[in-house]
């Protein structure tokens, strides 16, 4: 067999393992949000959050994915988004990339200012959720013992929609393989999470 016919058997065996890995995930998130529904749970959204482009190579590939959260309770009060509850976001990123190259699940509780909302998330807001432990000219951040915590700056708190501040944990994404582990790994640990 030529050189040029191995090449090509493995781009299609990566795009074959990349739907593969998009059928689980699909499956992932969809488990996720009937057992965080049992724990009270409610997802901001039905689908995931992400980023894609047409401009730069790195948007033609999904390799992260996001779900928002709120707990079940009391409404916030915004008459702009009658449906979100008062208390913090959780938020649930998955990084098939991951910062030591191991695909990644980062856990976070987000406080906002909730009074600044115009509307819920749209599937393109990935960025509100994803740069704050990312985006030093917008966000104070440190880590210290796995526990990620990020501050808006004042000159950005309108702009990332009242954010104040985000607190978060990683775990790695083969970690989460069944419905006990997306309970206990995923929903009590965004519980445990502290407050600030």
């Amino acid at each position: 067999m030529s050189s040029t016919n191995d090449f090509g058997e493995n781009i299609s065996l990566a795009v074959k393992v990349l739907r593969e890995t998009y059928k689980n995930l699909n499956m992932l998130f969809n488990e996720m949000d009937i057992i965080g529904k049992e724990k009270g749970f409610i997802s901001l959204h039905p689908k995931f959050l992400r980023w894609k482009s047409d401009s730069y190579e790195d948007g033609w590939l999904l390799s992260n994915f996001i779900k928002v959260y709120q707990m079940e309770g009391d409404s916030a009060g915004n008459e702009h988004v009658p449906d979100l509850k008062d208390g913090d976001v959780y938020v649930v990123e998955v990084d098939l990339d991951g910062e030591e190259g191991y695909p990644e699940i980062t856990l976070s509780r987000f406080h906002f200012d909730l009074s600044k909302w115009e509307r819920m998330p749209a599937i393109s807001d990935h960025w509100l959720f994803h740069n704050p432990y990312r985006l030093e000219n917008h966000f104070n951040i440190e880590e210290a013992n796995g526990i990620w915590r990020s501050t808006t700056k004042q000159k950005s708190i309108n702009r990332y929609w009242g954010l104040k501040r985000s607190i978060g944990k990683s775990i790695p994404l083969t970690s989460v393989c069944d419905s006990a582990s997306i309970k206990t790994k995923i929903f009590e640990s965004l519980l445990e999470l502290p407050e600030s």
